[in-house]
């Protein structure tokens, strides 16, 4: 059980992590990355232009890191709520598992294009007008943004949560839901230490956004079937073995 336990838990930590980092490039996020940095650090884009970037630094990558944890305890907690769901469900959790892999193949072929689904278009976004003042203010935009992102991470985020609501204790569902957080914050911290570059990046490497989401799809697609057809565990268990060696 314990060595199932961990490749379990190995397999579906890489899919978080990637899942976390793949969502950061998606189309709907990647080129509001900037606008983010200026809105959650309070200081406007001319003050990058007239004066030296190196003294605001530590302020757009301290506010960076409290949205950060911002986003990442709804994460967490969304995941803790799948996980304590998923023991009253036990009973029923191979159902679960092939309705989830159901809807993660749906939404698998809504990212790559080939369906139409009405409700992932209509983008639920919180805006706020004014940012609250400090660090306190950079959390609470974290999780208004986690909350109100809906069609950007809604379809890898609800693949984790499927999979955390089979896991045998909360631990690892909180182990899942961070990685897919520090997939999601490692390239918003590296933008924030290099917003100086980051316009013409994106100008530059733009394009990514479309790959990432077709790389997604993919990868939902086949995590769905994995999970409908019950190899999913199977799967694990390999990749345990192979880490072994």
């Amino acid at each position: 059980m314990f060595n199932g336990t961990i490749s379990f838990m190995g397999l579906s930590g890489l899919f978080s992590f990637t899942s976390g980092i793949l969502s950061f490039f998606s189309p709907c996020v990647l080129p509001l990355v900037p606008s983010y940095l200026i809105f959650i650090s309070g200081i406007t884009f001319d003050n990058y232009e007239e004066l030296n970037f190196k003294k605001y630094r530590k302020t757009v990558l301290i506010h960076s890191i409290s949205f950060i944890v911002g986003f990442s305890l709804v994460f967490v907690s969304l995941g803790i709520s799948s996980s304590l769901l998923g023991k009253y469900l036990f009973a029923y959790q191979t159902y679960i598992l092939r309705l989830g892999g159901l809807m993660l193949i749906l939404m698998g072929l809504y990212y790559l294009n080939l369906i139409k689904i009405p409700f992932l278009n209509q983008e639920k976004i919180i805006h706020l007008k004014e940012k609250p003042v400090g660090l306190a203010g950079s959390f609470v935009i974290g999780i208004t943004f986690s909350l109100g992102w809906t069609p950007c991470v809604g379809p890898a985020l609800s693949s984790i949560l499927i999979i955390a609501s089979t896991t045998e204790k909360v631990s690892e569902s909180i182990y899942l839901l961070s990685l897919y957080s520090l997939g999601l914050a490692i390239p918003f911290v590296i933008s924030a230490l290099l917003f100086d570059k980051l316009f013409n990046l994106l100008k530059r490497y733009g394009y990514i956004a479309r790959y990432a989401t077709k790389i997604m799809g993919i990868l939902l697609i086949i995590i769905g079937l994995l999970l409908f057809t019950s190899y999913y565990s199977t799967l694990s268990l390999r990749f345990g073995q192979i880490l072994t060696f």
